[in-house]
């Protein structure tokens, strides 16, 4: 085959499936992980999902840790979504025990997502940052519904944040156990049933 011909066939394989952008990058990189956990997701790993060079991932993420950012940015968005969708028709009590439930439920369903929550993100990663605080907020909101004051409702979710969220990854490396489900449910009415709630 001449060299035109070997170019050709090169550009065939190389085709993006579609325009590329953020949001094909983050879905592309979401699915790896849904697959093959989020040991599994690399640069190289999305690139052939979206059929390009790696080369031309750089332009959306920056770098393998920006791949990650992605991901766990959209983790926290459907997680976020999940818990809110959990509340609905709810109040207190039950919503706040729905919501860790829907936590849990998504931490089951999406283990790689949920590993990519439990990330550390770099102190100036603002955009992970935002998106832990609107799952937080989603908290906050049920605790003001219950009479908190605005304060007392942020730092009543920040605590149930941290509880539920503690629980998840402590199951996430022990493997998920009835018992350990039980236990985050005891966590959260425990702080529910604080003297800082109105009765």
């Amino acid at each position: 085959m001449s060299n035109l011909g070997l170019d050709a066939a090169y550009r065939g394989f190389m085709a993006p499936k579609a325009k590329l952008s953020v949001v094909h990058v983050t879905t592309s990189a979401v699915g790896v992980v849904d697959r093959n956990g989020l040991a599994g997701l690399s640069m190289s790993a999305v690139a052939v999902e979206l059929g390009v060079a790696t080369s031309a991932l750089y332009t959306y993420c920056g770098s393998a840790d920006g791949l990650h950012r992605l991901v766990a940015v959209q983790a926290l968005e459907d997680l976020t979504r999940s818990v809110q969708a959990a509340a609905t028709g709810k109040a207190g009590r039950d919503a706040l025990l729905a919501m860790a439930d829907a936590w849990h439920a998504f931490a089951l369903t999406n283990p790689g997502q949920f590993a990519a929550t439990l990330r550390p993100p770099p102190g100036d990663d603002g955009k992970v940052i935002e998106a832990m605080d609107r799952l937080v907020g989603i908290f906050a909101l049920v605790f003001a519904a219950m009479g908190l004051e605005e304060s007392t409702a942020r730092r009543s979710a920040r605590q149930v944040h941290r509880a539920v969220h503690g629980c998840l990854a402590v199951d996430y490396l022990r493997g998920s156990t009835a018992e350990g489900a039980a236990d985050m449910r005891d966590l959260v009415e425990a702080l529910v049933a604080q003297p800082s709630f109105p009765d």
